[in-house]
């Protein structure tokens, strides 16, 4: 029988499935397969220049903390340029976008979304 972890570091966790963004990584931190039923908190990792330019739109929201590098998210055809400290919510149905402004660091951040937001928005309009 395995022991339950309680501590641990992002970096050991594994790649999750459904990452959509060149250049970066993501890592399911906590979901309904640990530790949270309702949610998930993706860590998103993307090297300098990674992201999206095109916007989506679907009916969850987001919730980001960005905890390190500077990047631009883009809500209602508007980019707001964030770094290390700063907020984001995405409301849900509004077009949005997010990349690497930096070209030397990466861009850091947690995103929460329902548990149907944890896909690919590329495979048929579903999820990011």
């Amino acid at each position: 029988m395995s022991e339950v972890k309680y501590v641990g570091k992002i970096t050991d966790l594994p790649e999750a499935p459904g990452n959509f963004i060149e250049n970066a990584s993501k890592k399911v931190v906590f979901g309904p397969l640990h530790f949270w039923p309702d949610y998930v908190m993706r860590c998103f990792d993307l090297k300098p220049g990674a992201g999206e330019k095109e916007p989506h739109t679907h009916p969850w929201p987001h919730w980001v903390v960005i905890y390190d590098g500077e990047g631009v998210f883009c809500i209602d055809g508007v980019e707001y340029p964030v770094k290390r400290g700063d907020w984001v919510h995405v409301p849900g149905d509004h077009p949005h976008y997010n990349y690497n402004s930096s070209a030397t660091e990466n861009f850091c951040f947690l995103c929460i979304v329902p548990p149907e937001g944890d896909v690919s928005p590329l495979l048929m309009g579903k999820g990011c």
